[in-house]
């Protein structure tokens, strides 16, 4: 079995670096819900595709509160 690989993102509320697990490309273009390890601040993440087959994450906070996990 291949070992599960990470993205990392950076908070756009406090800069703070997250990882984000690679297993979740298979929802691509799909908004997932993460926390900020740091600020705790709920982010929306869409994984996309990129230039020459790398993965795009777009990342912003929400503006609401909504507690995943």
């Amino acid at each position: 079995m291949k070992p599960e690989t990470t993205l990392e993102y950076m908070c756009p509320y406090c800069g703070a670096f997250n990882d984000f697990s690679e297993h979740t490309i298979r929802d691509m273009y799909q908004e997932q819900v993460e926390t900020c390890g740091c600020c705790k601040k709920n982010l929306s993440l869409i994984a996309a595709n990129g230039v020459e087959g790398r993965i795009n994450l777009i990342i912003s906070e929400l503006e609401t509160e909504f507690h995943s996990k």
